[in-house]
């Protein structure tokens, strides 16, 4: 997973270079350039932007270099699905779901008809759909589309991406609690050829491992956390994580609700919710448990970041005892509080509004150049 977009399916070897990120994209935006060199211009800033919590200025900027690029999409496929992508991240975080949905649907669609059936970031995108009604929190209709993506490809023989599509399947209806159907597939899974390809097979297998850590107690956690990491590669795997909990507004809104109140959190035509987010570092020690947990940065308001930081604590990862230097791995993740753009009480005007939960993306990756 990218540190910050999910974005970037084009050559590693092509970079920009030779100017600061505000010059190279400016030089695009006044003179025209490939849409490979755009794409990476603008994705590099946007980046910057974003991790300053500036999304809206990297939405615009991201949805201008769509503009100029979008007729280009049959010539240069990736990169245009590329600022597709990180325009629907950004989008998604910013609270406007109906620009994200827009975004992912036009990303699927390049690839589908621009990329022969093995290219890799076909492949990997193949399931992009399905994630975007988990984002949007339509898990049913996450399902279906899944299940319609492994139906489609293994008809055409499109081994890998039913394979991955598959494997979302197997997570998602174990999240939903369908513990039953998700080892049913599993097994259906582990019985195809490719299965007995050496990635698939070590994939397939942390994906077990992970669903028995959900029905686990203590003792039996401790052991499939140490199996997992001499299974899963030298990078640690979450194994488990507990619910988020709730913030004091939201628990006195349920409690409310409850005795029969209205709901204390019901958008008015005088709220307006500004985009609140925080990156949040910690470190995963060798036996799987999170510490030194902190806030390095974000907006002024912190409190309805607590549940995040408690969901953390209670995280447990797969074990990487004797594969580092024993301080183990240090993580940082972006949280925005998850909103949307709705029609609140008495008014005709969308507003931005929380809507609970988080967007969270990881930010491993060194962030790009800062702009001159």
């Amino acid at each position: 997973m990218l540190g910050l977009l999910l974005l970037l399916q084009m050559p590693s070897d092509i970079v920009v270079t030779g100017q600061r990120l505000v010059e190279a994209q400016a030089e695009c935006v006044q003179t025209g350039c490939t849409p490979l060199r755009d794409a990476q211009a603008t994705i590099a800033l946007a980046e910057v932007q974003f991790r300053d919590g500036h999304y809206r200025d990297a939405k615009r900027l991201l949805a201008a270099a769509i503009d100029r690029n979008e007729k280009q999409a049959a010539a240069a496929p990736r990169p245009v699905a590329a600022l597709y992508e990180a325009y629907a991240t950004v989008a998604l975080h910013e609270g406007d779901k109906q620009t994200y949905r827009r975004a992912v649907v036009k990303q699927v669609r390049i690839l589908r008809e621009h990329l022969p059936d093995d290219d890799p970031s076909r492949i990997s995108g193949s399931t992009a759909l399905g994630d975007m009604w988990i984002a949007l929190e339509d898990y049913r209709q996450a399902e279906i589309t899944y299940r319609g993506i492994e139906q489609n490809a293994l008809a055409s023989g499109q081994d890998k991406a039913a394979m991955l599509a598959g494997m979302k399947r197997v997570w998602l209806n174990a999240a939903r609690g369908d513990e039953r159907t998700s080892i049913e597939l599993l097994d259906q899974l582990e019985q195809r050829p490719l299965a007995q390809n050496p990635g698939y097979q070590t994939a397939l297998r942390v994906l077990r491992l992970r669903l028995a850590a959900r029905q686990a107690d203590e003792t039996e956690m401790t052991r499939l956390i140490a199996e997992l990491g001499q299974s899963g590669g030298k990078e640690a795997v979450l194994v488990w994580s507990p619910p988020y909990g709730s913030t004091a507004a939201q628990a006195a809104s349920t409690d409310a609700r409850t005795f029969g109140g209205g709901d204390l959190a019901a958008a008015t035509a005088s709220d307006y919710n500004s985009i609140r987010w925080a990156d949040i570092g910690f470190w995963i020690r060798p036996d799987g448990r999170t510490e030194d947990i902190e806030i390095l940065r974000g907006s002024s308001s912190k409190t309805w970041i607590k549940p995040a930081l408690n969901q953390i604590a209670g995280r447990r990862y797969s074990s990487t005892t004797g594969q580092d230097d024993g301080q183990g791995q240090y993580r940082i993740e972006r949280f925005t509080q998850r909103s949307d753009y709705i029609l609140p009480i008495g008014s005709h005007i969308k507003r931005r509004i929380a809507t609970g939960g988080y967007d969270i993306l990881d930010l491993r990756q060194a962030p790009a150049d800062p702009p001159g």
